[in-house]
This record gives C-alpha cells, sequence and structure tokens, in this order.
C-alpha cells in the first residue's frame, strides 16, 4: 500500500518534543511519504533531527493561523491535489496526542480490507443539539476513493484561515464528516462511542472525559489534554499505560513537565531518580563547588568525595583570608588537590558560586555544596539536614552523573526534603507567598521567555539548602546576572531575601531552558502519616477568625479588607435577593 501521512505539529515554544519523535518513528514504516507541517518556528537542530533520523520525508513550516485543518490543507497544496490523489490512502493527524501505544499495522489492515469502509478515525462523536456525529480530527484516515472524490477536495479547497478554535470545529472538524457522508461514503472508528454509556461523564466527549474507556478500548492514541484535564487521576493512568502497553511513559512526563509547569503534583512521583548501581564511565567534565565556612566540617565532605568513580575538579570558596591555610591543610591530609578562593561573608553558598563564573562555565557537570550547619538547633537542625543532603546527592554522585549525561532533557538533580521539614512545618504557603514577588523580579531579570507568575503558587519545589547538582546550561542565566555583594543583604540574612529567591528558583530556570529535573530520594524512610499530621493542624476546634495583614498586604491589605469585603457582601445580598425575587415572580 502507498500511504500519505500529512502530520500537523505545534509547540507553543517551538520545540519539538520526544513524543513527537517517538510517534514519528513508529509510524514511519506504514507510510510511504510523512509530510512535517508546523505551525511553529522549527529551530535547525529540530530539523536537522528530523531529516537525518528519516522520520519525514518533507518539512512545511508555515504562520500558526487556520490551526490543523488549515495546515493539512497547506500540505495538500504543497504537494499538489494531484499527487496526493495517487496515494491508496491519506492520513491526517497532529502531535496533539501521545502514542501509539499499540501496533497501528493490524488497524490499517482491518480498515483497509473492510469494503464498507472509506474513510476511519480513533473516536467518534455522538450527535447533540450542537454537533452532529463526526469523527474526531486528531486522525483521520481516507481512502483513495474518498480523496478523488470531489466531495474532498471541495471541502479542503474551501478551508478558510478561522482565528477562533470553536469556528474551525463548527464548521470543519464537525463537517468533514458529515459532508463525505452525503457524498455517500461510509466510516468506522476504533472507539465508537455513539451507544456507549456516558453515566457520571460531564460531557460525552470519551477522548477528553473518560481516558478509562479509551484504554480499555485500546484507542492507540491518548490526547495530551486529557492528561491535562485529568491530573486526578493520570498517575494510574500512567500505571495503566505502563502495565499493559510498551509505550515509554516517560514520554508523557517530559513533555507535560515541558509545555505546563514541572513540578504539578501528579508528575511528582515521576521525578524520582531510581537508583541505578554505580553508574557508566562518565565522557562529560565535572567541577565540584564547596563553599566552606565551617572548616570543621571539610573533611566530612572530602570523606564523601572519596566515593566519586570520576574525575573533578574542586572549587572551594570561604569567607575570610585567615581560613586558606586551614582548608590546605586538611587538603593536604586527605590527598586532595583543589582551587580556593576567597569571596567574603556576603551570600553564604549561593554567591560565592556565582562568583565563580569563569572557572565553572567550561565544565559539563557541576556539583554545588556547602558546610551546613544551624545555629538555633544545630544537632536536630543542622547534623540531620547535612547528612541527609550528602546521603543524597554526595554519596550517589556516580549514578546521578551517568543519568544526566545520559538524558538530554534533564539538566538538574536536587535532593529530596529533609526529614526535619517533614517534622516541622517550617516551610508554609504564607512565607513562600512573600517570597514570590523577588523570584518574579529576577526571572524579568534574567529575561527568561516563558511566562510564569511565582505569586500564583502556593509552595515551590527546591533543593532545600542548595545542594544541587546540574548541567551548567541549565542555569546560565543566573550566572549571567553577575550579581555582586550589592545585591545581597548583609548578615544576618533577613528570613525572605534575594538568596531565598534562588534557592526556589533552580528547577524553574532549568525548565526555561527547556530541561527536566530529577529527585534524589531521600534514604530516611517516613510515613506519608507524618505529613498527614502535620499539614492538617486545626489548632482548635472553632474557625480561625484573626487576621493577619501582615500578610494580607500589610496597611493597604488592612484597608481593602475593610471596605472590599463589606462591598461583596452587600452584592451578594442583592444577588441572591434578586434571585428570589425572579423565582417568586
Amino acid at each position: 500500500m502507498k500511504r500519505l501521512l500529512l502530520y500537523v505539529h505545534f509547540n507553543k515554544y517551538n520545540r519539538v518534543s520526544s513524543h513527537v519523535h517517538y510517534q514519528l518513528n513508529q509510524l514511519r514504516p506504514l507510510f510511504s511519504k510523512i509530510v512535517f507541517i508546523s505551525n511553529s518556528s522549527l529551530s535547525e537542530e529540530d530539523q536537522a533531527t528530523l531529516r537525518a533520523h528519516q522520520m519525514v520525508d518533507c518539512i512545511v513550516e508555515r504562520e500558526n493561523i487556520g490551526f490543523d485543518f488549515a495546515a493539512w490543507r497547506d500540505g495538500m497544496l504543497y504537494l499538489g491535489f494531484e499527487k496526493v490523489q495517487q496515494y491508496d490512502s491519506v492520513t491526517l493527524m497532529n502531535d496533539t496526542c501521545f502514542g501509539p501505544l499499540w501496533n497501528m499495522v493490524p488497524l490499517y489492515e482491518e480498515f483497509e480490507q473492510d469494503p464498507t469502509v472509506d474513510f476511519w478515525g480513533m473516536t467518534n462523536f455522538r450527535a447533540n443539539k450542537q454537533f452532529k456525529e463526526h469523527i474526531q480530527s486528531y486522525f483521520l484516515s481516507f481512502s483513495q476513493k474518498v480523496v478523488q472524490s470531489e466531495a474532498f477536495q471541495h471541502f479542503w479547497m474551501g478551508i478558510k484561515n478561522f482565528t477562533a478554535v470553536q469556528d474551525v470545529i463548527d464548521n470543519y472538524e464537525t463537517q468533514v464528516t458529515t459532508n463525505l457522508l452525503d457524498a455517500g461514503f461510509r466510516y468506522r472508528s476504533v472507539f465508537d462511542t455513539v451507544e456507549e454509556d456516558t453515566t457520571g461523564m460531564l460531557h460525552p466527549d470519551f477522548s477528553y472525559y473518560n481516558p478509562t474507556a479509551i484504554l480499555k478500548h485500546k484507542v492507540p492514541f491518548i490526547k495530551v489534554k486529557t492528561i491535562d484535564a485529568n491530573q486526578h487521576i493520570t498517575p494510574y493512568l500512567l500505571q495503566e499505560i505502563e502495565r499493559t502497553t510498551t509505550y515509554p511513559v516517560e514520554l508523557i512526563v517530559s513533555h507535560m513537565s515541558k509545555v505546563n509547569f514541572p513540578d504539578d503534583k501528579y508528575l511528582l512521583a515521576r521525578k524520582y531518580l531510581k537508583p541505578a548501581g554505580e553508574g557508566k564511565p562518565l565522557n562529560g567534565t565535572v567541577a565540584v563547588h564547596l563553599h566552606v565556612f565551617y572548616v570543621d566540617l571539610l573533611e566530612e565532605f572530602l570523606t564523601a568525595f572519596k566515593e566519586f568513580g570520576f574525575s573533578y575538579d574542586l572549587f572551594i570558596t570561604t569567607d575570610i583570608e585567615e581560613k586558606m591555610n586551614e582548608i590546605e591543610a586538611v587538603l593536604a591530609a586527605n590527598q586532595v588537590q583543589g582551587t580556593i578562593f576567597v569571596t567574603g561573608n556576603i551570600g553564604r553558598d549561593v554567591l560565592p558560586m556565582l562568583k565563580l563564573k569563569e572557572q565553572l562555565s567550561h565544565y559539563d557537570f557541576i556539583g554545588h555544596f556547602h558546610t551546613k550547619k544551624s545555629k538555633e538547633a544545630d544537632f536536630w537542625a543542622g547534623e540531620s539536614w547535612r547528612q541527609e543532603l550528602i546521603e543524597m546527592l554526595v554519596k550517589p554522585a556516580n549514578y546521578i552523573l551517568s543519568h544526566l549525561e545520559e538524558q538530554e532533557d534533564v539538566g538538574i538533580v536536587i535532593a529530596d526534603i529533609p526529614t526535619f521539614f517533614r517534622y516541622n512545618k517550617i516551610v508554609d504557603a504564607y512565607n513562600e507567598h512573600r517570597i514570590a514577588p523577588a523570584m518574579n523580579d529576577l526571572w524579568q531579570a534574567m529575561g527568561l521567555s516563558k511566562e510564569i507568575d511565582f505569586n500564583q503558587f502556593h509552595t515551590f519545589v527546591m533543593s532545600y539548602g542548595t545542594y544541587v547538582w546540574f548541567k551548567y546550561d541549565a542555569l546560565a542565566p543566573l550566572f549571567e546576572l553577575h550579581l555582586t555583594d550589592k545585591d545581597v543583604p548583609a548578615e544576618p540574612l533577613p528570613q525572605n531575601s534575594i538568596l531565598h529567591a534562588i534557592e526556589r528558583l533552580l528547577i524553574y530556570i532549568a525548565w526555561d531552558r527547556n530541561y527536566d529535573f530529577r529527585i534524589a530520594m531521600n534514604p530516611t524512610v517516613l510515613t506519608p502519616f507524618v505529613d498527614n499530621k502535620l499539614l492538617n493542624l486545626r489548632g482548635d476546634a472553632l474557625p480561625h477568625t484573626y487576621v493577619n495583614f501582615d500578610h494580607m498586604g500589610g496597611i493597604k491589605g488592612a484597608i481593602k479588607y475593610i471596605f472590599v469585603g463589606p462591598a461583596r457582601a452587600v452584592k451578594y445580598i442583592v444577588k441572591r435577593c434578586l434571585q428570589k425575587w425572579k423565582q417568586q415572580s
């Protein structure tokens, strides 16, 4: 069979996701020709990858006007209808779905050998007051008889560049099936939903509202927006896909982490970096930055570094000249070479690392650590915190760096939450909200491209204490800020400083650079009941009426509370009274 695939791509960040590469590779054997039509700009690197691996035969770039239907039209015009008619079948699809979850060959053979099928798709939509019955447009396949028909060509030549999605749905997605049925053609779908039970569904769109049925009926594709819209059950969907198919679910995690925020709850369980032995030999270069404020803790780190199975260059920063001789003595006693810099007592461990931009920028992988203590509760907080971070990030560095090298789209590995922060509610939403404006300011200062408002976050995924492994490119914008001592408050550090903002920004900076993150698991196992107890403290049995205006904007917040609250109450009372009056009349 001589088959043609017109494949439409769109990515709001102008990237070609890994799930698209997988999709094209899986579909490639079915088609004689694949035309890749992109409604977003493609980098030279992405185009080269598509061509080098022979995933596609042609690439057509166009403006994002008219959505998928206008793009398919332009694909046909690019080839010319005379050539399009020469194919035994023409398939239209887009990259708005993950898959194929199952082998597509049997489906093509089944429908192509069925004389009662002129065109087919994955799922159909039952008729209702708004729409007629139709195949949903993320996958449509037409026989040569249909493609050569006047009805087919007339429909596609009449496609306009609508700017509203609903216009495309009303005029094209719902009409392509109707027009062909009126012309005497017949269709089937992999999952015929017309007679399916819709009990409990908000809407009879099975592809969107009932992903369980999609998997049950072995529909080869599951929509991207279905994953996003069903986040409450997505962890279980991923498990089911993993259990019943060979589809690599990490492609779903990767794409959703990049087009949405990387730390959505339903994704986090998939971000754990699973131990994998000693790791493979590294090809990349490694730098380790250790900020030594407490010299008495230096040997603890040097001992942990001995477990590294790779070569690395050690850069040590400290606050005052007097500590240099002590540090050199400890290095000599442990037969370790390192370059020492005196960076001052401003910026704790973070600013000293950023001051080493010229040195660190030459390395592929960088580890950042510091001699952590806590004067308030050194044993309970500082000791446990530091030791757990060493167990999570320093000792397992061999497989952490192996993973960073193997996974191109993973740019940073952070530590899981230390146990001290699970026994004690130190980080809370109110205080995190007060750090958000500084995070937004830094985001703007770095000139990052993805839109994000940290004021909308309740809390942030971060490496507590800023212990971290990363690819330099993943955090390059932070180094390019060229922060100085003047940009950071002096000690004692305020509770919500630029350093706290940077600590919370790391995975999001990497996200803007199109990198995902991974979490090194805490080897200390705590039951989730600890979190349940801590996060559900109600204080007393009565509702809280006390308002802390410091958390509501101070004086401005108090004034707003006085006027806006009563105004909304009056508005609500009037609205309800009018509703009751209308009902009675």
